[in-house]
């Protein structure tokens, strides 16, 4: 369960350091976050074997589409905040 952990961490330190950084550095560090959240939901997603509290899940075909709609908001989300000057 470390996974959704570090994805946490990432999501609050990358919330509270964003506001402080200049604009090109606050791009940078959201822009990898982003890619560490993409990492984290491919690993509880896709991977093989990883399955909390080893109970079945959904079929792969509803895991992939999961996973594409919420890498797809996540790129909407990053592009329109660079795109927008971090405002």
């Amino acid at each position: 369960m470390e996974v959704p952990l570090v994805m946490a961490v990432v999501g609050v330190a990358v919330a509270m350091v964003l506001p402080m950084l200049p604009d090109w550095l606050g791009k940078l560090v959201l822009v990898i976050g982003a890619l560490v959240w993409l990492r984290g939901l491919h690993y509880m997603l896709l991977t093989p074997g990883w399955l909390p509290g080893a109970t079945p899940g959904p079929g792969r075909i509803v895991r992939v589409a999961v996973f594409l709609v919420m890498a797809a908001l996540i790129c909407l989300g990053v592009v329109a905040n660079i795109l927008n000057g971090g405002q």
